[in-house]
């Protein structure tokens, strides 16, 4: 049943791109495979409804992901989808026990949304909170998970932000 799914190119095509890419949209996944919206949902509901990705709402939009890629690793890989979250997921692997000031210089975001992706972090228990003096700190719960799910999707951001984290840590922590 599998290879009668993926023998149509057009569907093998978008299956590739959510394989390569979890965590992407729909639209994004449109764009990718460079199809009509009408297309692109057919085969994404074909393929979710055949097991071989799974579909996530967040929000106001659905992610897709290969049906390999584990339940847990899925809210991070959606999350670092946005570009802001990228931003806050660094300051927080590189520094610990960081407060709303601290976070919003090194991401330069706006309180607000800092608030809206702290927020989010903490709900899905990615992120802890605790206290300094009387500041709010955040830190990230399972920083070695959050790395080891990090580089083993690495190739999914096209932006390149993971190697460019990987690179600072080894200078960072080199013998």
């Amino acid at each position: 049943m599998e290879d009668d799914l993926l023998a149509l190119e057009s569907r093998r095509r978008i299956y590739l791109i959510v394989a390569g890419s979890p965590g992407l949209g729909s639209r994004e996944i449109q764009r990718q495979a460079d199809m009509a919206w009408g297309e692109t949902t057919y085969h994404l509901n074909r393929l979710v409804s055949a097991g071989l990705v799974h579909r996530e709402s967040g929000g106001h939009q659905d992610f897709y992901f290969a049906a390999t890629v584990p339940l847990g690793d899925r809210t991070l890989l959606r999350l670092a989808r946005a570009e802001a979250c990228r931003r806050v997921l660094g300051a927080l692997l590189a520094e610990s026990d960081l407060t709303v000031p601290e976070l919003q210089d090194r991401t330069k975001l706006s309180a607000g949304r800092l608030s809206v992706h702290l927020r989010r972090f903490l709900e899905t228990r990615l992120v802890e909170s605790g206290r300094r003096e009387r500041f709010r700190t955040f830190r990230i719960v399972d920083r070695d998970r959050v790395i080891r799910i990090l580089v083993a999707y690495r190739r999914s951001y096209a932006d390149g932000w993971v190697d460019r984290l990987l690179e600072t840590w080894s200078e960072v922590f080199r013998p």
